[in-house]
């Protein structure tokens, strides 16, 4: 399969911490175009206004950033079809709401929250789909003007055609088929004027001329709406790859139950970008080969749309550290002496001012660690006795090996053995101790 002047597109929430999941969509999003010789956009969804704020939004850029992933167009880039937050983008999307009145493609909706909640009791009861019942719809002029003189607030509706099909062209999953009516008449504006993702996305996507939408599979029921919206409207309809689901080790929907599920958070445990963008990228793709090892740019060459699957992926947290543990051995020692520093110096094991020495000094105990050292974190595990004095034993530890008559005698001996000994190495030290 081969795709010509490809456009992908990550548009991030800023209410939180770039998700493990959203992290795994944005690299799919940068392989797909990056592979075929395309543009990455980078659109901020920022239209929670009670949960979006410039602080979040920084973070998910200084992930992406820190993984590697980095776009042509966006916030800090600028670009042609800007500007690159929808809450600048207002105006674009009165104007698309305007439009679908004046076709007569949309309503205003008075119903309550207590109302809509009613309903949708009254489904589950009798066994129906909680869909919108549609009563607004069929409100006369002459009732719009009395709820509007009231000031009753209202949102805005999607006015679902009946009996059409609406095909969704995915190229993982192939066509998927959906008919309107089992699609409510779906919100586009909230009571507070702000338009929701629905409509804001739809736009945006025709707009910047996206030609590929890469999200999660969450979305495909989001799709035909969205293709709805954009057919209403007169405006181009992308293509779309719904990446598989990542999933907790219970098979449920990764979440924060199942420990760290923020790119932050990995960084906070000791892993290595390399380490976390190889393993993302086996969530949703196969390179048909034995290859488990993948710098970003040997992914870039090897990716191919054909190899993404559409099964679940389950998360595997020891699996991560397996690849981190590579990674952690290949790169350069200056970069996992900076990492293990840092550490270091939170755990207060290090002061601010780090002297070559010290530096030495980390670097050899990463050598001897070896590759029991997973993550820089494991230094806390493997060798805090080097940084910290030691508070007590293992009682098994002792119990094993500490109950001879004759154990205080000989580690008097071996510290006498040991001391001054040059070069202090594994091979002097052995040899000492069996001579």
């Amino acid at each position: 399969m081969e795709l010509k002047d490809v456009r992908t597109r990550f548009a991030p929430s800023p209410t939180g911490m770039l998700h493990f999941g959203n992290a795994n969509t944005a690299l799919f999003n940068w392989l797909v175009a990056r592979r075929y010789g395309g543009k990455v956009i980078l659109r901020v969804e920022d239209t929670d206004l009670d949960r979006s704020t410039d602080n979040f939004e920084q973070m998910i850029i200084d992930d992406l950033k820190w993984l590697g992933i980095d776009w042509d167009e966006g916030p800090g880039m600028g670009g042609d079809y800007g500007p690159y937050h929808q809450m600048h983008r207002v105006d674009i999307y009165n104007d698309c709401v305007k439009k679908l009145f004046d076709l007569d493609m949309v309503y205003r909706c008075y119903c309550t929250k207590e109302e809509l909640d009613a309903e949708r009791e009254i489904a589950v009861k009798t066994k129906r789909p909680p869909r919108y019942s549609g009563k607004c719809r069929k409100l006369t002029p002459d009732d719009h003007a009395r709820l509007e003189k009231e000031g009753k607030p209202f949102t805005v509706r999607f006015k679902t055609p009946r009996k059409e099909k609406v095909v969704v062209k995915d190229l993982i999953r192939g066509d998927i088929e959906f008919m309107s009516d089992e699609l409510d008449d779906f919100i586009i504006i909230r009571s507070n004027g702000v338009p929701i993702f629905l409509l804001c996305n739809a736009v945006d996507d025709a707009m910047m001329k996206i030609t590929h939408v890469v999200r999660g599979e969450d979305h495909i029921s989001n799709t035909p709406k969205q293709v709805l919206i954009n057919r209403a409207l007169g405006l181009s309809v992308p293509e779309y790859l719904h990446t598989s689901m990542i999933l907790g080790p219970d098979r449920t929907k990764l979440s924060k139950r199942h420990g760290a599920v923020s790119v932050f958070q990995f960084r906070e445990l000791g892993y290595l970008p390399e380490a976390l963008v190889n393993y993302l990228a086996f969530l949703g793709w196969n390179p048909k080969d034995e290859r488990e090892f993948f710098s970003l740019d040997e992914l870039k060459d090897a990716f191919t749309v054909e190899a993404m699957g559409k099964a679940p992926s389950v998360f595997d947290e020891n699996r991560l550290r397996y690849i981190n543990s590579h990674w952690m051995m290949a790169v350069s020692r200056d970069r996992v002496v900076d990492l293990a520093v840092v550490f270091l110096k939170k755990k207060g094991w290090l002061p601010e001012d780090v002297s070559q020495a010290d530096r030495d000094k980390i670097s050899t105990i990463i050598e001897i660690t070896g590759e029991r050292l997973k993550t820089i974190n494991d230094l806390e595990t493997y060798a805090d006795f080097f940084f910290t004095e030691v508070a007590e034993y293992q009682p098994e530890g002792v119990k094993k090996h500490f109950n001879a008559e004759d154990t205080v005698a000989n580690l008097k001996l071996i510290a006498e053995e040991i001391n001054g000994l040059e070069p202090f190495n594994h091979e002097t030290i052995e040899k000492a101790m069996y001579k």
